[in-house]
């Protein structure tokens, strides 16, 4: 409970920013409410006025009509009194015009709260992705993350404002009417009021089933969304090794899944309002018969008496709205839980201070030890005791079988991740003590599995500049062999690459991220199996490419291709997250160790 009103409480907090727009907003939805109450009221000074008029004219009716008429007045007498005709009409007509521009003003302004709100929770949550640790995406699917984006979020304003608009109208109305009921008839209002505990008692315990409910369909959504992300994306895998049939009955099962909540759902919402408006009617029916008898004694007037029963059975729609309330607010709630736990999540620490326009890149290497998971003291440990000196301008290329911890090395220089213990030192200072931007300022990657970007040419190679410079985009090109094809497009430069590259081959979409490094003229480069993908006309293409890209920077590669990284200055060979040797490619192969083993294997295999 206390958990629910703190996420209600900061979820409010998110329509106070508007404070003014809230305010006008739930003022007119108020206003349009309180002239619904008004017009019933009306009905009182409609028939008084009516049947005092009539009273002293009406030609008795025969037939069925006759008995009707001596039935309204047995139970409903006439009494006479004098009334300015155009005030009642004048009334109504001025209170219509007043609901139409309250309404129109709370509608306006609803929509406009809902989707401000919206933008601004998912702003906040991009906010917080950009700026999450790499272990957050290790151990959380892309999928999820997106419906908590996209769908959470829009429940979360929906909900929200749905709730204080219903409070707000159904209250105003539901009071109204109450005031009205007592200012007719304190016996028949009090009559009324004998179910609300009754009412109440439902309400708290259908809510607490629905919050269940609507976690779970959430869980339920989200788990949908990864099946159809896995399935689309990995088409090609699906048909190739024939897992049509698996992956049909996986999103069957989570289809089925989410029906089944939906109807639970639905089912104790129904049975929720069902019983609350079947004693709403055994009210109703009572009331009809003790106010008929009080009608009878002359202690209430016949307007009163149409003016009394209008109220009570409007005052069933917003009662049914107000017990309903906590439908989409159990929806809200567990929604907003979802987003605010997003937001919430701890971004990567940056506590350094140390922000220097450009370093020499000398990388020092003290005792590194890593392990993915910290919690567990017994995890395994994917770096241990790496000690490694790089001298600014240094080519080290790093080697060794898969699982050795080369690409995990790579993520700790610019802080993907932080060391479990020893150090890395950049320019002779802890890269925990730059400040994250500054640090990964110093660094290029160019990596097996390019990433780029669904807009031009242009803006993928000058990617996180803010004031792009078409000449030293073109001079990148060059550098990287990829000026000729990028001109060969129908609108060079301007040409969108599409998603992540998809009008370009393996090779050129090499040669952009190549581009976007030279660009960005980094003092420190990251190559991460550059070439591994490539055939052999690309691989020389980007080799070359690459070689420009290397000059006068330190450099560490990962390759698989030993024949690449043959003229780096020193090899590393790693293996169980340990480096086993290191040296040159002549020293290591006169050696005859793990280097000159990996050589031999990749040098005398037979071509299929």
């Amino acid at each position: 409970m206390q958990q629910n009103r703190q996420l209600f409480r900061r979820l409010i907090s998110q329509f106070l920013r508007h404070g003014g727009i809230m305010v006008g907003t739930l003022l007119a939805v108020g206003v349009a409410s309180a002239t619904d109450v008004l017009l019933i009221r009306q009905l009182q000074s409609v028939v008084d006025a009516m049947r005092a008029g009539a009273s002293d004219q009406m030609v008795p009716t025969a037939g069925f009509m006759g008995m009707l008429q001596g039935w309204v007045d047995r139970f409903l007498p006439a009494q006479a009194g004098q009334v300015d005709l155009w005030v009642i009409p004048a009334t109504i007509l001025a209170l219509a015009v007043l609901r139409m521009v309250s309404s129109f003003s709370g509608d306006y302004g609803a929509v406009w709260l809902s989707t401000r709100v919206q933008a601004d929770l998912r702003e906040q949550m991009f906010a917080t992705i950009m700026r999450l640790p790499s272990r957050f995406f290790d151990t959380t699917t892309t999928s999820l993350t997106q419906s908590r984006v996209a769908f959470d979020a829009s429940q979360v304003s929906q909900a929200g404002l749905n709730v204080l608009n219903v409070f707000v109208r159904d209250s105003v109305a539901t009071i109204g009417y109450l005031v009205l009921l007592f200012s007719i008839d304190v016996k028949l209002a009090l009559f009324c009021m004998a179910t609300m505990p009754i009412i109440a008692i439902i309400v708290t315990l259908a809510g607490r089933r629905m919050r269940h409910l609507s976690k779970s369909s959430q869980q339920a959504v989200g788990e949908l969304t990864s099946v159809l992300d896995e399935s689309i994306a990995g088409q090609r895998v699906v048909k190739i090794f024939g897992g049509q049939d698996y992956e049909h009955a996986r999103f069957v099962d989570v289809v089925k899944r989410n029906r089944q909540l939906a109807v639970k759902h639905a089912a104790t919402s129904a049975m929720n309002s069902g019983i609350i408006m079947m004693l709403v009617g055994v009210t109703l029916s009572s009331v009809i018969y003790f106010a008929l008898l009080r009608a009878q004694s002359g202690a209430i007037t016949p307007g009163a008496f149409v003016a009394f029963m209008g109220a009570l059975m409007a005052m069933q729609s917003p009662i049914k709205n107000l017990t309903k309330i906590n439908e989409p607010l159990q929806r809200g709630l567990a929604a907003a839980e979802s987003v605010f736990s997003l937001i919430d999540t701890p971004v990567e620490p940056d506590p350094g201070a140390a922000v220097p326009a450009k370093v020499a890149g000398n990388l020092t290497l003290q005792n590194v030890q890593f392990r993915y998971n910290t919690e567990d003291p017994d995890a395994p440990v994917a770096l241990n005791n790496i000690s490694l000196s790089i001298a600014a301008g240094e080519t080290v290329a790093l080697v060794g079988g898969s699982g050795g911890g080369k690409t995990t090395l790579l993520g700790l220089l610019p802080r993907f991740y932080d060391v479990t213990g020893g150090q890395i030192l950049l320019d002779g200072v802890d890269v925990r003590d730059y400040q994250l931007l500054a640090l990964r300022r110093q660094f290029a990657l160019v990596s097996q599995d390019v990433i780029l970007f669904n807009d031009t040419v242009a803006a993928n190679i000058a990617y996180g500049d803010p004031q792009p410079d078409q000449a030293r985009i073109e001079a990148a090109a060059r550098a990287a062999y990829a000026h000729d094809f990028i001109m060969q497009m129908p609108q060079g430069y301007a040409t969108p690459a599409g998603q992540n590259g998809s009008r370009f081959s393996g090779g050129q979409r090499q040669r952009l991220a190549i581009a976007r490094a030279l660009y960005k003229d980094a003092p420190i480069l990251l190559l991460d199996e550059a070439t591994s993908a490539l055939d052999t006309e690309s691989e020389r293409q980007v080799q070359a490419a690459l070689e420009v890209l290397m000059r006068n920077r330190t450099t560490i590669v990962i390759a698989h291709r030993l024949s690449t990284i043959e003229s780096a200055d020193r090899i590393v060979v790693m293996h169980g997250g340990q480096l086993v040797e290191a040296g040159s490619h002549a020293a290591l192969l006169q050696q005859g160790g793990a280097y000159a083993r990996l050589h031999e294997s990749q040098t005398t295999r037979q071509p299929l």
